[in-house]
């Protein structure tokens, strides 16, 4: 009887030792993160959820522009920086695993071991910096713990689920990866890459994205003073005719895109293309129009970002709908395929 009763006493040491974690199940359909909880919420590091790495990945090399320093690592510990940093963790995992193939796609398409061209705004050596408006924005696992605080392990595993369920899937056309755009909010329709970019993209259409009219960033006004709004523009062109007095007789949309955004507008005498436009006054989309009031210029734009390609916002509404990011991304890339990267 004492190996029973010794028996008994063990079984409850190790209980009382080990710490209690409790797994709650996790539904695609319901975008249900994968929670865990312990009675130890202050050791962090023992909980660091992690992806795994395997035989065959490739490494990326990444230059950290906020740390200055140069970093090799696994393709898909990458790839969920990327998420992290690029679209919310609380979007549905559908929209998420999309987000992570378009990161892959794009990681794929530069990285020199893939024939890329690597990223020369920082390094001539590496592959991809984490500055979003050159490369892609990444954040590490330290700073996502900074970022989310007690979030952390939701927002970690639901999005690791995401790059896992995804692993090595990058979009291809004619057996290349495709130069990859995507950007916050739609004006309800997407753009063709030739009105921003000035390059022709067979992948890149014009498609209706529903459902973005409730995004915090769909709807903002931008107000300039009449002097800063002649100022601002005069930076970039000193000869034009714009004075703080002429401003109404002075600008004029000429013709809109197919998606409603504007397509050239003339300021002063000067022509530019509406993307021209919102990046001199870092306005939010090249939908925009005006209201002139005695001493003010007030521009009201529709959406967030250039419009090419994958809407973040429409993706978690195509999601929250029951569509799967294989729907999604065929819906944003125009005749892709979805295949293996390496």
């Amino acid at each position: 009887m004492r190996w029973w009763i010794n028996g008994i006493l063990l079984i409850i040491l190790v209980v009382l030792v080990i710490p209690t974690f409790i797994v709650k199940g996790c539904s695609n359909d319901e975008s249900t993160p994968i929670i865990l909880e312990t009675e130890d919420r202050e050791d962090f590091d023992v909980l660091s959820i992690d992806i795994e790495t395997i035989e065959n990945e490739p490494s990326i090399l990444i230059y950290d522009h906020i740390n200055k320093k140069k970093m090799e690592i696994p393709l898909e510990q990458y790839v969920v920086g990327v998420v992290a940093a690029e679209m919310p963790a609380s979007f549905h995992i559908e929209a998420l695993k999309a987000q992570a193939v378009a990161a892959r796609t794009l990681a794929i398409r530069k990285m020199r071991a893939y024939g890329g061209r690597g990223c020369s705004k920082y390094d001539t050596d590496v592959d991809m910096c984490t500055f979003y408006g050159h490369c892609q924005a990444w954040i590490s696992d330290e700073e996502q713990k900074e970022n989310w605080g007690a979030d952390y392990i939701a927002n970690r595993s639901k999005i690791v689920q995401a790059v896992e369920d995804t692993r090595g899937l990058i979009l291809t056309y004619q057996g290349s990866p495709i130069e990859v755009f995507f950007y916050s909010t739609s004006n309800g329709k997407t753009e063709d890459a030739s009105e921003v970019f000035s390059m022709q993209l067979p992948y890149y259409k014009v498609v209706d994205s529903f459902g973005e009219e409730d995004a915090p960033k769909f709807k903002e006004e931008f107000t300039f003073t009449r002097r800063e709004f002649v100022d601002i523009f005069k930076k970039h062109y000193p000869n034009s005719k714009l004075t703080s007095k002429n401003i109404e007789s002075q600008i004029r949309i000429l013709n809109h895109t197919q998606s409603g955004r504007v397509g050239e507008i003339l300021v002063g005498g000067i022509k530019l293309k509406g993307s021209e436009f919102r990046s001199i006054y870092g306005i939010n989309s090249a939908d925009f129009e005006f209201q002139f009031l005695k001493d003010k210029v007030i521009i009201y734009t529709t959406g967030y970002g250039h419009g090419v390609g994958m809407s973040q916002v429409g993706a978690d509404r195509m999601a929250k709908e029951g569509k799967s990011y294989t729907d999604i991304l065929n819906h944003y890339y125009i005749d892709v395929e979805i295949d293996m990267g390496y």
